[in-house]
């Protein structure tokens, strides 16, 4: 997912009446090796584990667009491609025209 496709997710700071908690229990040597890589990158730890878990989510959600894109879509695809129209000499001829116009 490139980046503009990503920002479609992506939140505005929220004022303090559209912000919300979300706590977690994990073993203290998950939170250790969490707080170990949240420093590395000069982040706190609620930063780090935000950023990580909110990059997964939409990674997971890009995986699941594609293959869901592509199982409905792939019939639809290979018979566009098996039953193209045939090429109409004069489009051709016009599309020609237009590049040699704009090569020079």
């Amino acid at each position: 997912m490139d980046r503009t496709e990503r920002d479609r997710f992506e939140q505005p700071s929220a004022s303090a009446d559209d912000q919300t908690t979300f706590n977690a229990r994990l073993p203290k040597r998950i939170k250790n090796v969490f707080q170990r890589a949240a420093e590395l990158r000069g982040q706190t730890l609620s930063e780090f584990v935000l950023g990580s878990a909110y990059d997964r989510a939409l990674d997971t959600i890009e995986a699941e667009d594609i293959l869901k894109l592509s199982a409905r879509d792939s019939a639809a695809f290979a018979l566009a491609i098996a039953e193209a129209p045939a090429v109409d000499d004069a489009v051709v001829a016009r599309f020609i025209e237009a590049h040699r116009k704009a090569i020079g």
